[in-house]
């Protein structure tokens, strides 16, 4: 394809300026964004150029003066348009094993915020020499003590410094467990969104930084105003389905918990500008776990809330839900969470409706207090919530269920207690503070614990006791750790159990990724495609094809940015061009949209090579031992069927069956040839091997 100019001229949905942040110097430079725009749009494509040719990572640490993190927005953000505050942002991940090169994204205000005030991201090098924030006040910045916030809680520091620089300022900041270095740490802003899996928490801790403050007084317009007024009113206004109730399971439900103790009223509210999706929910009048004077507070959260307080049983997978059906291309038919009712004699109402229910954990619960201590820790400590929940606890509750704590060879200074929910504060407090016999080694993070105590009996201990809806068995380790150092989602077993072709698509992006890429790019397809490869998805190459357009969408959704909730919504397949189109005024087809995502994610794959010696054997043995416990349905993958599937998924990306690397004409194709010459120089364009043999399985027994 020829490479094509977005933009004559930056359009006005840009700043139009890339600021670079040296903590140790203290000083201050300007990358234009216009270098990079119209080759790479926006967000996570953009910041992966940006660090190929400004970073190099290969032997840096995370928790290092070297690693340079880049926040992106995207051309939506400030517009108007819906979603238009969401960012990203990329570097070395401290939690990652092993530490490597990978992404967050996060919702809120502060991406608008930014632009507002000049700037289209930032990028942050460097140690201060004491605990700083970095305030961004339209062109003035400056360096700022921070030693007042030192250990805030997270709410507290955003209201200190609301305080001082009104409610029309926005920051990120990093709550006790950043500053301490804890490897879950998170960074937060607006609504408890957060940067949280990768562990940039902890970057910024080493780099004492506790916060970037935004204001500003400008303004970023989108090219087509009346075309932003369209989707937004479509937005507000979507055409009315008939509802069709989530189904209850054990107390819970797609939309909230309903437990034993302390009603609370559940409101909806967004993260984002624009945004009228039911993702998040605000509990009000809830009594403050941290505050001895039982103080009042409302807490934001999302999916992961009522599973703090009940993780009995993993959760029905509606197929309607993944799986586009013709009649959802009638507009305001959603496929996330809001599933809908069709015409009683629509012969696909069955088969839409139809519920994959997951295994029943037998953990704790319910109890809302035990649930409401995990989310708010989490929240005002600055922690990922997904690694407190589902893996570390996760962890602990199966250890202590196999008797593996029985020897008192792990000590964490009081008995495990799944029914008090001062137990959760007491660990957590350990961890983030660092104190108590298991203090260091909890801030580590659950993967590294492990190691450090002996995986061969701490993480791969099978656990019993997990059964599928018909009574039988379905074994997995006491750690559900899968690739990366990543905690199992949407990977078939462990928490949230999924169909074979679901599973099969997400362990090949968990695979090439570097983190866990379900929070962005949950599998979809449609049900023409589904039925053919549902029976043999390791083989069909439609599922090859199912597996690229999430990839593809996972990347644009990061680069434009919008959100996977509604991101493309089967009534709007052109939404990601229109939106594109109403903020830079740029026409573009999907086949180009799709050229420029495929261009981001090969150059993430360029920084793995370079930075951190990626191949094929490095990959593979990733996902492939979690593939081999069966499902809630007892399905497996033998070694010959995901290589068969790997095969498949590399011919069509033009990468090297023996290396995974890209040949020079993959490079070539997405006009990179500046990234094959270097690769060639390194030796790492591929000559096509006749003679490769595919490997024997290593844990074949």
């Amino acid at each position: 394809m020829a490479k094509k100019k977005l933009f004559h001229q930056l359009p006005s949905c840009y700043a139009g300026k890339i600021l670079k942040i040296d903590l140790t110097t203290k000083t201050t430079s300007i990358i234009p964004t216009a270098k990079y725009a119209n080759d790479y749009i926006g967000g996570r494509a953009l910041a992966n150029r940006l660090y190929w040719d400004e970073c190099n990572g290969k032997g840096v640490e995370a928790l290092s003066a070297e690693n340079t993190l880049i926040y992106m927005t995207g051309p939506l953000a400030g517009t108007g348009l819906p979603y238009s505050g969401r960012s990203i942002m990329t570097g070395i991940s401290a939690k990652n094993i092993p530490e490597q090169y990978t992404h967050t994204s996060c919702g809120g205000y502060f991406g608008s915020v930014l632009k507002w005030a000049g700037y289209d991201g930032f990028m942050v090098t460097g140690k201060a020499d004491e605990l700083t924030y970095v305030l961004i006040d339209d062109d003035r910045i400056s360096f700022e003590s921070a030693a007042e916030l030192k250990g805030c809680y997270v709410q507290d520091t955003q209201e200190k410094l609301f305080d001082k620089y009104g409610r029309k300022s926005s920051a990120l900041v990093i709550g006790p467990a950043g500053e301490n270095r804890c490897r879950h740490a998170s960074i937060v802003t607006h609504a408890d969104s957060a940067f949280a899996m990768p562990g940039f928490g902890a970057v910024w801790g080493y780099k004492n930084l506790k916060a970037v403050v935004a204001r500003g007084t400008g303004t970023i317009a989108p090219m087509d105003l009346e075309k932003t007024l369209q989707i937004h009113a479509w937005r507000d206004n979507p055409p009315k389905g008939i509802p069709y109730p989530p189904q209850p399971c054990d107390n819970i439900s797609l939309l909230g918990f309903s437990g034993k103790s302390e009603p609370y009223a559940l409101e909806f509210n967004s993260c984002n500008p624009g945004c009228n999706h039911i993702c998040m929910s605000a509990r009000s009048g809830l009594t403050n776990p941290l505050d001895p004077n039982g103080s009042k507070i409302t807490m934001s959260g999302k999916c992961m809330d009522p599973f703090g307080s009940i993780m009995r049983c993993d959760n029905n997978y509606p197929l309607g839900a993944y799986v586009d059906f013709p009649r959802q291309s009638e507009p305001g038919m959603y496929k996330w969470q809001t599933l809908t009712v069709c015409d009683e004699e629509d012969p696909l109402k069955d088969e839409y409706l139809r519920n994959y229910p997951g295994n029943l954990l037998n953990m704790w619960g319910p109890d809302f207090e035990f649930g409401k201590m995990m989310m708010w820790c989490c929240n005002q400590y600055g922690l990922d919530k997904w690694d407190i929940c589902f893996w570390l606890f996760t962890w602990m509750f199966q250890c202590q269920l196999e008797g593996l704590f029985d020897d008192g060879k792990v000590d964490f200074g009081r008995p495990v207690d799944f029914t008090d929910p001062q137990f959760v504060k007491y660990i957590l407090d350990c961890m983030v503070y660092r104190k108590g016999p298991m203090g260091d080694l909890l801030a580590e993070g659950v993967g590294r614990m492990i190691r450090a105590l002996g995986k061969e009996k701490y993480g791969d201990t099978i656990r019993h006791g997990i059964f599928n809806r018909d009574g039988e068995e379905r074994l997995t380790p006491v750690s559900w750790e899968t690739s990366w150092g990543e905690c199992s989602h949407w990977q078939g077993r462990g928490f949230q159990g999924c169909e074979k072709n679901i599973w099969v698509s997400m362990n090949i992006l968990h695979m090439i990724g570097s983190r866990d890429e379900a929070n962005g790019a949950h599998s979809h397809d449609h049900y023409d495609n589904y039925i053919q490869y549902r029976d043999d998805p390791c083989h069909h190459p439609l599922m090859v094809d199912a597996t690229v357009y999430n990839i593809r969408r996972n990347e644009m959704k990061d680069s434009l940015l919008l959100c996977e909730f509604k991101d493309p919504d089967p009534g709007r397949p052109d939404m990601e061009l229109e939106m594109l189109k109403a903020a830079a005024g740029v026409d573009l087809t999907t086949e180009e949209l799709d050229h420029i995502a495929d261009r981001g994610k090969i150059i993430e794959r360029a920084i793995f090579m370079r930075d951190h010696g990626r191949t094929r054997d490095m990959e593979i043995v990733q996902v492939y031992p979690w593939m081999t416990f069966p499902d809630p349905w007892g399905d497996t993958v033998t070694w010959d069927e995901w290589n068969d599937f790997v095969d498949m998924f590399y011919q069509d990306r033009k990468w090297d069956l023996e290396t995974g690397w890209p040949t020079r004409e993959a490079w070539e194709d997405l006009e990179l040839d500046d990234i094959a010459d270097f690769f060639q120089k390194e030796g790492k364009i591929p000559v096509e091997n006749p003679n490769y043999v595919r490997k024997p399985n290593p844990f074949q027994k």
